[in-house]
């Protein structure tokens, strides 16, 4: 059995949810600069190279994000 990563599912566009996240984190932390939330991002993502599952690595780099950059979840 072979196991494939979104990445590999998709290899034109390996980076979309990064994207997406990091478009969606810059225009509710205008303020701090795009420039610094890619840093914060970056940072987060990797601390999640290894992890065996990798669909859920977006969702939890940006919770660990909005709460280094003090706000709430949304709703």
């Amino acid at each position: 059995m072979s196991t494939q990563t979104l990445g590999a599912l998709a290899p034109e566009q390996p980076d979309t949810p990064f994207g997406h996240l990091e478009d969606r984190l810059s225009r509710d932390f205008a303020a701090i600069g795009a420039e610094s939330v890619h840093d914060f991002v970056q940072r987060e993502r990797a601390r999640f190279t290894d992890a065996p599952i990798q669909a859920f690595v977006p969702i939890l780099v940006e919770r660990a994000v909005r709460a280094a950059l003090g706000r709430p979840q949304p709703a």
